[in-house]
Formats: structure tokens, sequence, C-alpha cells
């Protein structure tokens, strides 16, 4: 399928049904190791069928968990239903094939009656499949960036106490765009002015669109002569607006601020999908907060910024 190449990321949202799946019956807590993968992403390992591992993107802002079709293949897994379900990538909407295992388990945690949407397999070798938020956000999700691990917890007070004394940044839900599908977004602030931020995971680099850069006093006029993106960042970074990086913006959350930070101007597809092509708007992940550990609290609308990682020698 045209435009769902695995490059540098993918922004998924899966429309369809939607709805989370029962809790999981294991004991919590539950964790395992993660990796950076290529282009800095976070990558750990599932099981499905008691087969594997494979290894899944943690992304949180993909409503639903995939797999590609070489896992499902594999694992022989039929069709669940007739219908399929739509998939919104970065440049383009698709049909993928909803498939149901008898179970998914991640760092110990058996889910049961999850939906995994299908993918094409991407033409270069990417990872087997994407953990969305339909797992993701049953739990308080810990990234321990020097331990290199992630933890579920219960979601719950008690699973926040310890962290409480992180900085903290609220996470807001919000629909896309004529869906009930519901993505998080934090109050960032680009050089004293604050935009609404899409939490995106999967994203290896902070995006803007040309209304917040226009707000920083970068003019899309100034560039309409520099043309198209790069092919290889079309899917990405759309097919006719001019691209550019700004490499010295001032970026604040609620007690961490980032000096001289790359930002990528683009009015990239994934804005209009979420309703966000026509006001100040930016995306921000890995690009970010890749270096800190972080602990999520979903349930509560909480984002605990934790300490750098350290350096090794």
């Amino acid at each position: 399928m045209r435009g769902l190449c695995m490059f540098l990321r993918l922004f998924l949202a899966l429309s369809g049904s939607a709805g989370l799946c029962g809790p999981a019956f294991a004991t919590l807590p539950a964790e395992q190791p993660y990796r950076i993968a290529n282009y800095g992403r976070l990558v750990t390992d599932v099981f499905i069928n008691g087969q594997g591992p494979f290894s899944f993107l943690i992304d949180t802002a993909s409503s639903r968990s995939l797999i590609f079709e070489h896992v499902r293949a594999q694992l022989s897994l039929a069709p669940s239903q007739p219908e399929h379900v739509i998939v919104y990538g970065i440049n383009d909407v698709a049909e993928a094939v909803p498939v149901k295992p008898d179970t998914v388990a991640i760092a110990g945690e058996a889910i049961h009656g999850l939906t995994l949407g299908v993918l094409p397999d991407a033409v270069s070798a990417g990872p087997d499949g994407v953990l969305g938020v339909d797992v993701l956000a049953r739990y308080f999700v810990v990234l321990d960036r020097d331990a290199m691990r992630i933890r579920l917890l219960p979601s719950s007070e008690d699973s926040a106490r310890p962290f409480e004394n992180w900085p903290q940044a609220q996470l807001t839900a919000q629909p896309l765009k004529n869906l009930s599908v519901r993505f998080w977004y934090l109050k960032t602030s680009f050089n004293d002015h604050n935009f609404n931020s899409l939490f995106d995971l999967g994203a290896s680099f902070t995006l803007i669109n040309w209304n917040a850069a226009e707000v920083l006093g970068v003019h899309k006029r100034d560039f309409l002569s520099k043309g198209l993106p790069p092919d290889n960042l079309q899917d990405i970074l759309g097919k006719t607006s001019p691209a550019v990086r700004v490499d010295d913006v001032s970026v604040r959350l609620p007690g961490k601020h980032w000096d001289n930070h790359l930002v990528v101007v683009s009015d990239a597809p994934v804005f209009r999908y979420f309703n966000s092509d026509d006001r100040p708007e930016a995306i921000v992940g890995l690009g970010l907060l890749g270096d800190n550990s972080l602990a999520i609290d979903f349930a509560g609308g909480r984002l605990f910024i934790g300490p750098e990682a350290k350096k090794s020698g």
C-alpha cells in the first residue's frame, strides 16, 4: 500500500471498532526490557499466541495495535470479521484486515480478545508490529531510560506516588476529526508560545505546522523556492508544502526546558487527520523526550517527566 513505509515514522490511527477490550488478568506490576531501534524509536518484545518474540514499536499515537502481514502469515491468523478497518497513515488512507489472536502478551501480561489491524509489509525491513494505546492506556506506563525497561503498573494513585516529585504535564484526550478515536495532547511552549501538541512516542523528531512557524517568525513565503521535501520524506512531510528545519527553538514543558531544539516545519498530512491544519499545532515525542525517563498516567491525564539518561563512558 502506497505511503505505508516505516522510514521515519508511521502516524497511525484506526477507526471502526476502536473500543478497548477487557482488562488483562495477570499479576502487576509487570516489566521487561525495551530498546532503541532505527531512528531512535522504542521497541519491545510481544508474544502472540505463545509465539515470538515479535518486535513492536511503542507508540502513543496509534489507537490500535498492529501487526504486519509476515506476522499474520506466520501465525496463520484468519480475519476476525468480514469488514476491514480503516487505517489513517501519514499521507494515505487504506483498509486493514482485522485479526483477533487468542492472546497478546507483553511483560507477562496476557491480553485476550484484542483485535489487531494487519498492514502490508514495508519495502524496507522494519518492526513486526505497533503497540498502541489500546494496550498502553490500560496501565500506568513507566519507561525507565537508564535501566531500559518498560513497566506496566495498575492505573491508580498508588502507582503515581513514586513519581510525584518529577515535573508533570497535563495530558488531555482529544478525539480524531469526525471519529470517536481519542489521542493525548500536551500544552507545549515553543519560544514562549503555547501550542497544542500531540504526544507521540512513535515520532523521531519534533514537528510543527506552518501556522505555528508563522507565530515563531518563520515565514512560509521565504521558503517556497525550496520546492518539495525529499522523495523519501514525502510520506511524512507532505508532497506540496516546503519543509524546513529550525535548529534553535526553545521548548518548555512544566519543569523542563530544552534550548536550541531541532524542530521540523511542515504542513504534514497528519495535521489534517488530527483536525489541526488550520491552527498552530505540534507533535512532540522521542525527539524531545527520548532521553528522559517517563511515567504516563493515561487514566489521570498526567505525564511525569523524569531525569535524563546518565551518560555512558
